[in-house]
């Protein structure tokens, strides 16, 4: 059955049985817990949101055993997420076959991450800790309207939790595989009746999956910190301040890249056999990745008058990472890179609410002020002519947006939505590029780049949704919304060569369509979701070649060098099957295609592929739950996710392409009566499935990848602190 045809047959029984349910008597029935959402810039019941979207509450994320964003990929569908090539704290977020995979300084991510409500401009240090968090949400398609920037495959919102009126608080303990030892800690620690805060600190530690076979050093370890505090003031019944701060240090282990194959005897005169660990390296170089990340924001909500409200959100945030690389991987000096990253962002946001009945507003201005700095150090045979080669530069954006949304409920049963952003920014790009003449990297040989120029982009977001309440628990909803990533300039140019190369790069866009239906059955026992969505997908910013003007060789650019086309199809639920049952799952389809891919000249579309647009995506999870006769409480959890053939890279190398896998979960957790502690056992990837999220191929012949963890498995001790009565 097609796609759009199957979409409508759920969409009829949807109708048809929400109607059976709104006759039927009422009898006695176990609902699921109710959730809310604020996709939209106000708490609401997230089946009655006319967009796709998936919540997961900070309790279902601590009974996964998550530790950070990239576990939600479990819980959504046409979700990938995984921590980026050859950096730690770094995400890569795919949603629907729109993202980006390479973390380089001037290159905007495609799917925008949040932390209440703040942006974090960069990959480096968005793959954020779930430690104390309240929810998250996972917003698909472009979110132009509301969230804006860079947010054209979708966003993802992490809210931590907010400080409560009495003390109280956590401590946690974990011990298990790997020698780990985790350790956090949250207090709540109010300190008037108008005034609240809370405390919550995060401390990991764990031994490498792999082993270095030159040094016998750790690879893959983890050596990490995270903490957050909040505050929240009440000085007066319509007025409310909300300071966070939150910071992330990580000095982990270098990933394990593993050699895929035996590179050629220009590389490697031994032709050593790949290494037997898919987390072993035989580097002799001193590998190295550390990230320091941190922001502070000021939220202050002010009830104007009845039916007003005024909100501010104040933010700075910034990021400085290091990493030194062995890309070949060998215990022979060939190509080591050093690579310095340095973030800055401020950002203002006002937004004005209005509702009264029937009608719902949200008006507001974005202001964004950001600095990036790179440098990239590469010493090597690869960089002839003197074997040291330096990129460094800088891209700072100033960014403005002045946006709108209305919601008016034109009857009974139907509700149309209206909204446009309007974004305005300004790129300044430097960049210093050459080769050297020695490892001090004081004198340059040959100057390639010298690049000072400055762009500006004007992008409007508009977005349509009308949704039709077909039944009382089933809504039936069709969207038009327009999404935008940033444009920029390639900082790794090389202007002496390839003139085309200093030129910046235009803004990408999409342009997506969705019908979807959501509904509520047996009695709130079921809840379901299912959507159907075609992006167009134009002036995609690719890595492609660039020939010379004289035919003598070729440049791996980054450019506008393609259009494209992603369509799918999603489907998710949750069940009460009984009231010591739980089921919930997912499955999303997901048909990607180039319409224009100029490479070298040339328009390669039908041999190109999209990465980290699997297929097919699909997950499920039991939740079982019994109270026992002393008071205690046992509760067990088993949950798998299936991922299709994946490509994580541009590369079409077949030695790169990662076939279809099911990875599987488990956990059974023991609370002592009174819920004085609780002890939960819990493992991640029980089949000890290899997979491939990343790697690096050149055309010298140097291939490596990189594994997501092995089978693991871990005790976690839970202790509640709580005030005196």
């Amino acid at each position: 059955m097609e796609p759009g045809a199957y979409l409508g047959v759920v969409a009829v029984l949807a109708a048809g049985l929400g109607a059976q349910e709104d006759a039927a008597p009422a009898r006695a029935a176990v609902e699921l817990e109710p959730v809310q959402v604020s996709a939209r810039r106000h708490e609401e019941d997230p089946q009655r949101v006319p967009q796709a979207l998936t919540r997961a509450s900070g309790a279902e994320l601590e009974g996964m055993g998550a530790q950070d964003l990239a576990a939600l990929d479990r819980l959504a569908p046409n979700l990938t997420l995984y921590p980026a090539r050859a950096f730690n704290g770094s995400l890569t977020a795919y949603v629907r076959g729109i993202g980006q995979f390479d973390p380089v300084w001037g290159v905007e991510p495609g799917v925008a991450v949040y932390i209440d409500d703040v942006q974090l401009a960069r990959p480096q240090g968005a793959l954020l800790d779930v430690l104390d968090v309240e929810r998250v949400e996972v917003l698909r398609g472009p979110q132009g309207t509301l969230f804006g920037r860079n947010a054209l495959g979708g966003a993802i919102r992490l809210l931590t939790r907010a400080p409560e009126p009495e003390f109280g608080g956590r401590l946690g303990l974990a011990a298990g595989s790997h020698d780990r030892h985790d350790g956090r800690l949250v207090l709540n620690l109010p300190v008037s009746a108008s005034l609240r805060t809370r405390l919550a600190l995060g401390r990991y530690q764990r031994d490498g999956y792999g082993r270095n076979l030159t040094s016998g050093g750790q690879v893959s370890a983890r050596d990490a910190a995270v903490g957050r505090l909040n505050a929240l003031w009440s000085p007066h019944p319509d007025l409310e301040l909300r300071l966070a701060y939150d910071r992330y240090h990580d000095r982990s282990g270098p990933r394990g890249a593993r050699r895929l194959d035996v590179y050629p005897p220009s590389i490697d005169p031994d032709q050593t056999p790949p290494d037997p660990g898919r987390h072993d390296v035989r580097s002799e170089a001193d590998e190295r990745m550390d990230l320091d990340s941190e922001g502070a924001s000021a939220t202050v909500d002010w009830a104007l008058a009845p039916g007003w409200r005024l909100r501010s959100v104040s933010a700075w945030r910034r990021g400085d990472s290091q990493a030194v690389l062995d890309m070949e991987s060998l215990a022979r000096p060939h190509w080591v890179l050093g690579r310095a990253f340095e973030e800055r962002q401020y950002s203002q946001e006002f937004q004005l609410h209005h509702e009264r009945p029937g009608q719902r507003v949200v008006a507001g201005l974005y202001l964004f002020d950001g600095l990036e700095r790179g440098d990239g150090r590469s010493i090597g045979r690869n960089f002839p002519p003197t074997g040291f080669y330096r990129a460094a530069g800088s891209v700072a954006t100033r960014s403005a947006a002045l946006y709108a949304d209305w919601i008016g409920q034109l009857s009974p049963r139907w509700q149309l939505e209206l909204g446009l952003r309007h974004s305005v920014e300004r790129k300044q790009a430097r960049a210093d590029n050459g080769y050297y003449t020695d490892a001090s990297y004081g004198t340059a040989q040959l100057v390639t780049t010298r690049l000072r120029d400055h762009a500006w982009y004007h992008e409007p977001t508009p977005r349509l949704a009308l949704a039709w309440q077909a039944g009382a628990d089933t809504l039936l909803y069709a969207q038009a919304a327009r999404g935008y990533k940033g444009g920029s300039y390639n900082v790794r140019a090389n202007a002496l060569a390839y003139p085309e190369s200093v030129h910046p790069l235009d803004a990408e866009t999409v342009l997506s369509y969705e019908l979807g239906a959501k509904g509520r059955w047996r009695q709130g026992r079921l809840e379901w979701s299912a959507a159907l969505f075609h992006n167009d997908y134009r002036d995609i910013q690719l890595s492609v070649l660039t020939a010379r003007s004289n035919d003598q060789g070729s440049f791996p650019d980054f450019r506008n060098a393609g259009g494209g086309t992603t369509r799918g199809l999603e489907l998710e639920w949750r069940a009460q099957l009984a009231p010591w049952l739980r089921w919930s799952g997912h499955a999303g389809y997901l048909d990607t295609r180039y319409d224009r891919y100029i490479d070298n000249g040339l328009d390669v579309a039908s041999s190109r592929h999209f990465p980290n647009a699997p297929r097919w995506t699909a997950g499920s999870a039991l939740l079982a739950s019994w109270s026992l006769g002393n008071g205690a409480r046992l509760q067990a959890r088993v949950d798998g996710r299936y991922q299709a053939q994946t490509r994580p890279t541009t590369d079409l190398d077949p030695r790169l392409l990662q076939p279809g896998y099911v990875l599987w979960n488990a956990g059974l957790a023991w609370t002592a009566p009174g819920g004085r502690w609780e002890l939960a056992l819990r493992g991640e990837n029980l089949g000890d499935t290899a997979y491939r999220t990343s790697g690096f191929v050149y055309a010298s012949g140097i291939i490596t990848g990189y594994y997501g963890p092995p089978r693991t498995w871990w005790l976690d001790l839970s202790l509640p602190l709580r005030g005196r009565h």
